[in-house]
């Protein structure tokens, strides 16, 4: 597809300015006609370059039927036309560009973009011959017109194009890779080794030219002179860290895993070797030792080199962290983010990885302080206000909870699952500050969002029974919450607790007797399980689980009255 110019500013260049100069074709034109071809020119750029297109075209429709002969108009119009998907019509009208004014570059490559867009390959670059005859010093033309007889698979034609493009200009890498290009396009292999080694003749101290030869004898299959030259680069060049990842790529092809490894660690032992393409290497580590474990030592030794080499980078210390995290090494992977936080503060997404991390193993202390300090580097952003919501819930500083998750909500854009659980947290937040009203205006927005948020109907069920207000609201939403996650026994302790306190005894037993079962190892439900056992009168069961739940780590004063008592306490 053709590039296509799209400004009038071009049009100054194709024409011998409208406004100022009429040519002889305009002689007998009236000067007030003159004008309004000039007005109406003027008013349809404004009109292009302001994407009313249209109007434009009306514009320019306009001043042509004044002066039909005016090829700036024309050039105007064809590229309106470009614009508004009418390719054949472009391609005219830049042809008659092309042949009022044969001397004007511009009209010539509009024209040729409008034929290489349709994909007439053969007239473009015949068009280009045209265009050359008035420009025979322009080398990107030349150039043109060879990748459009490459593109119309007339190989031969476009390598001679090359060829009087060398003897003019003088020996250009570009064009000499071309030229491999098109001989390796006819298989032509030794006349593309030829020019290869031209090449280098030319410039004999040019490492990156003895790869290119090493790499086209790999690509033929040619390993062992592959070799020579590659030891040839070494010679010249032996500090140079690309010819080392050169090498690594010929052993990994040979699947001589050591040796490529080896040739790896030289060039990652290189500063020189910028850090991006280190990271490039141990990004397809990542997903090759995930598939293949052999090579995960391989990549913590390229990473141990990349740290020691650039101790400063912080993507050195986030890629390493996320090899950590990986192989579940949370508290190492944490630090190492820390450590890519703090030398580079603007990155977000360390700073992101750094908060999930700490928030998964709950250090609560660093999460505060960090999601402060993340909340003045990125106003913008929700999850630096989640997390210190979340660290402050934990910490039992709930005010300064509610005010983080109300003061992030307004930077939550289409994400509903993020919405939902700072609406969850923040209900969370204000039940905890008795705030009740501001609590279920919370989890009721959170459920506006999805009705059907399991773990938010649990939660709010199990909020408004605590209170022991609306309970016929808790016990519909605490059963939906076991209808949509039937299993999950956290649910069930939920909706069996309100049964209770709706002294339902025998239908929460039932439930009771699930959840406990489920979740064996959770004391609260193990003690609820225990209570209503007592209300049913089976005391020594009660008694059993009561104790259970000591031994999973209840110690409330209440559950440690209820065994002493050998009863429920009032």
């Amino acid at each position: 597809m053709g590039v296509f110019f799209t400004s009038c500013k071009t049009s100054a260049k194709a024409t011998s300015t409208v406004a100022n100069k009429a040519n002889d074709k305009d002689k007998d034109l009236k000067q007030k006609q003159r004008t309004l071809v000039e007005n109406l020119f003027i008013d349809g750029c404004k009109e292009k370059m302001a994407g009313r297109l249209e109007s434009a075209e009306n514009l320019f429709n306009q001043a042509g039927r004044i002066d039909p002969l005016d090829a700036a108009i024309k050039y105007e119009l064809s590229d309106v036309f470009r614009l508004t998907g009418r390719p054949d019509e472009a391609m005219r009208i830049a042809k008659e560009c092309v042949d009022a004014d044969p001397k004007n570059q511009w009209y010539h490559i509009r024209y040729i973009e409008c034929l290489q867009y349709k994909k007439l390959y053969t007239v473009a670059a015949e068009a280009y011959e045209k265009l050359i005859k008035n420009f025979p010093d322009r080398s990107d033309f030349y150039e043109s017109m060879a990748i459009s007889y490459a593109m119309s698979r007339n190989y031969t034609k476009s390598f001679k194009i090359y060829e009087e493009l060398e003897k003019r200009f003088g020996t250009n890498e570009t064009f000499t890779l071309n030229k491999i290009k098109l001989l390796k396009e006819q298989k032509k292999f030794s006349e593309a080794e030829s020019e290869l080694k031209k090449l280098i003749q030319s410039f004999p101290n040019e490492a990156r030219y003895y790869t290119y030869l090493a790499e086209f004898y790999e690509d033929t299959n040619e390993f062992e002179k592959a070799k020579v030259i590659y030891q040839k680069i070494l010679s010249i060049d032996p500090n140079n860290p690309m010819v080392h990842l050169a090498l690594a790529n010929y052993y990994k092809d040979q699947n001589r895993v050591e040796e490529s490894h080896g040739e790896l660690k030289i060039a990652y032992s290189n500063p020189d070797l910028e850090v991006d393409t280190k990271l490039k290497i141990l990004f397809s580590y990542f997903e090759l030792s995930e598939k293949t474990p052999a090579y995960s030592p391989k990549a913590y030794e390229l990473c141990a080199i990349m740290l020691k080499v650039h101790p400063s980078a912080p993507e050195a210390h986030s890629i390493y962290a996320d090899f950590l995290l990986r192989d579940n090494k949370t508290l190492e992977a944490r630090n190492q983010y820390l450590i890519a936080a703090r030398l580079d503060k603007s990155r977000f997404a360390i700073w992101q990885q750094l908060l999930l991390v700490e928030n998964d193993i709950n250090q609560n202390d660093s999460l505060e302080k960090h999601t402060a300090f993340a909340m003045e580097l990125f106003p913008n952003q929700p999850l630096p206000y989640f997390f210190n919501g979340v660290a402050n819930i934990n910490l039992r500083d709930y005010k300064k909870a509610a005010q983080s998750l109300y003061d992030g909500l307004e930077f939550v854009y289409d994400n509903k699952s993020l919405m939902i659980d700072f609406y969850r947290n923040l209900g969370d937040a204000y039940n905890y500050l008795k705030e009740y009203a501001k609590s279920d205006r919370a989890f009721e927005d959170a459920l506006k969002v999805d009705p059907d948020n399991a773990d938010v109907l649990n939660i709010y069920g199990f909020f408004l029974s605590g209170r022991k207000e609306k309970m016929e609201k808790a016990e519909k939403y605490s059963r939906r919450s076991n209808e949509l996650s039937p299993n999950n026994g956290i649910y069930m302790d939920t909706y069996g607790w309100i049964l209770f306190q709706q002294e339902k005894y025998k239908e929460a037993e039932e439930w009771l007797a699930r959840a406990a079962k489920n979740v064996s190892k959770r004391p609260n439900v193990l003690e609820h399980y225990g209570d209503v056992l007592f209300k049913l009168n089976k005391v020594d069961e009660a008694l059993k689980y009561w104790q259970l739940a000591k031994e999973a780590g209840g110690n409330s004063e209440n559950l440690l009255k209820k065994i002493a008592l050998k009863k429920l306490s009032d």
